[in-house]
């Protein structure tokens, strides 16, 4: 871990956290001199060993063994099912447009995808999954950054996406964010009525269909389940598949909750929104912070008294980290750096939801699982912190590692069970056996980083986070990156990309007669000094 972020710049807000932190813990200390109480606990839990290796250990698998009877996956047609499993070889050649079917209206469906720095290969990828469903100019790319101009590391990323299809709708947004660049590719995208929005790295179902019917009063957006891969759309041993089979029962809660009382996040990776709906959240009750932004948009759409159908009919298959530490976005710096960070700086956010919230299906059973849900989360954000003196108080004795280890077997058996039981209809919805069977050693890992996530989250969230301005403040401030605001928007939503390339072929022009000029001047200098 690096904490140097927890201590620099100097703030005022993240020094009085870290001094609060201080004081507690020099309470504890000072508290635990005088009372002891730290010792009279520790073995209050050695004395209870087996209650809290089940509720620390065991708790997670056996609610997805609850949640199991209760999902219904859907049965779709064996065609289907066949053309999600035969792999086909991708043509990357832009010959390959030439052949692409005709695609039949109405046409209500714009494609948003949000990127920064995009690899060139993924976002090729992305785009050749697409065609088959979107038209080349119902795709609007918002590519953003923290510049008033494009910047790609290695490319001339527009140019290079006028190669795959010149008719692609490229735009460039200045505020750096993935939901700014979601909320500008939606207003850009005037003309349709529902808004399909996935990250680079994502590629569209093949048998993807547009779930409008589960739009209604109620309802404005629908979530998929997620599948993992690599960057060769492959699902190797071992990371990659465990976080395959994680992505895999999270969509088996969701689906339940879809079920009882709708889905209360969706999944980062990619979601369908009507677009009126979609625009209220964004410039409304949206945060912009990309740390737990799927969880922001759950609870935004709550905020509303709207809420998230699911559909697992198809999913949408996400490039996951392929290394624990390599370099590059690795599984520990997404996990500890965001995801479980975000998880436990939702904290009080679950606690309101609990409290004073009510889901989009307000009847009994909705009711009571959504409070059932919101109670989980934030009984695993306790248990997190109740491992540290759990590990403390028992991880010294054999017995404990023994029994710990045994009870973690039982982890294997939900995946197993979601595979071959609850998927034996749905091929393409199954895990690894590997995977599956192996899966308890992934979860023990990721206690360790679930525990660092949460230190980070009281050590660095709380404090030192910077978070983004609301759309509502940045236009109450006449923030200038409010580009959309300007006129030529409304014909062009390209214009400031327009502009930064204009002034790019200005400055190499510039350089050019610059260089043309040098001999000559040089050459006059010379002549001067003789």
């Amino acid at each position: 871990m690096d904490f140097r972020s927890w201590f620099w710049p100097i703030t005022f807000k993240k020094y009085l956290v870290l001094f609060s932190i201080a004081y507690i813990i020099a309470g504890i200390v000072a508290s635990n001199f005088y009372f002891h109480w730290i010792d009279k606990s520790l073995a209050i839990t050695r004395s209870y060993m087996l209650p809290v290796l089940i509720i620390s250990v065991c708790a997670e698998p056996l609610i997805i063994m609850i949640i199991l009877p209760l999902a219904k996956i859907p049965d779709i047609p064996k065609e289907q099912i066949d053309l999600i499993m035969n792999r086909e070889d991708i043509d990357l050649e832009v010959g390959a447009n030439e052949n692409r079917k005709e695609l039949e209206g109405p046409f209500e469906t714009a494609l948003v995808i949000p990127c920064h720095d995009t690899d060139e290969a993924a976002i090729r990828t992305t785009l050749e999954s697409a065609f088959p469903h979107f038209r080349p100019q119902d795709i609007f790319i918002v590519d953003n950054g923290r510049s008033k101009y494009p910047k790609h590391p290695t490319c001339n990323f527009r140019a290079y996406l006028r190669t795959i299809h010149p008719d692609i709708v490229y735009i460039w947004s200045p505020i750096g964010s993935k939901n700014a660049a979601q909320l500008v590719g939606t207003l850009a995208a005037k003309d349709y009525k529902y808004i399909m929005t996935v990250d680079d790295d994502v590629c569209i179902p093949k048998n993807f269909c547009p779930p409008t019917e589960m739009i209604n009063d109620k309802f404005k957006a629908v979530a998929y389940p997620l599948k993992a891969m690599d960057a060769d759309c492959n699902v190797p041993l071992w990371l990659v598949a465990w976080q395959d089979v994680e992505y895999r029962l999270s969509g088996l809660s969701k689906l339940v909750e879809d079920r009882l009382c709708g889905v209360q996040f969706p999944h980062g990776a990619g979601w369908f929104v009507e677009r009126e709906a979609f625009l209220t959240l964004m410039l409304h009750h949206h945060p912009m912070d990309f740390i737990a932004e799927d969880c922001n948009a759950g609870l935004g759409l709550s905020r509303m008294g709207k809420g998230i159908r699911f559909d697992a009919r198809s999913y949408l298959a996400t490039e996951v980290p392929t290394t624990f530490f390599g370099p590059g976005l690795n599984w520990w710096k997404q996990r500890q750096k965001s995801w479980e960070m975000g998880r436990h700086g939702r904290t009080f956010a679950f606690i309101r939801q609990l409290l004073f919230s009510l889901p989009a299906r307000k009847t009994p059973q909705g009711i009571f699982w959504h409070k059932l849900t919101y109670l989980y989360l934030i009984c695993t954000n306790v248990i997190d912190w109740l491992r540290i003196p759990t590990v403390v108080a028992l991880g010294r004795t054999a017995d404990w590692w023994r029994n710990a280890i045994l009870l973690m077997l039982f982890s294997a058996l939900p995946p197993l069970v979601y595979k071959y039981i609850k998927c034996r209809r749905r091929p393409d919805l199954q895990p690894r056996f590997w995977a599956c069977l192996t899966y308890p050693w992934y979860k023990l890992i990721y206690v360790i980083v679930a525990i660092f996530g949460a230190i980070r989250c009281v050590g660095f969230y709380f404090g030192g986070h910077q978070r983004p301005l609301t759309i509502q403040q940045m236009l109450k401030r006449k923030d200038e990156r409010c580009f959309w605001l300007d006129p030529r928007f409304e014909t062009n939503p390209a214009w400031l990309a327009d502009e930064g390339e204009a002034q790019q072929a200005r400055m190499s022009t510039e350089t050019t007669l610059s260089t043309h000029n040098n001999p000559d001047e040089n050459e006059v200098n010379i002549m001067n000094i003789s």
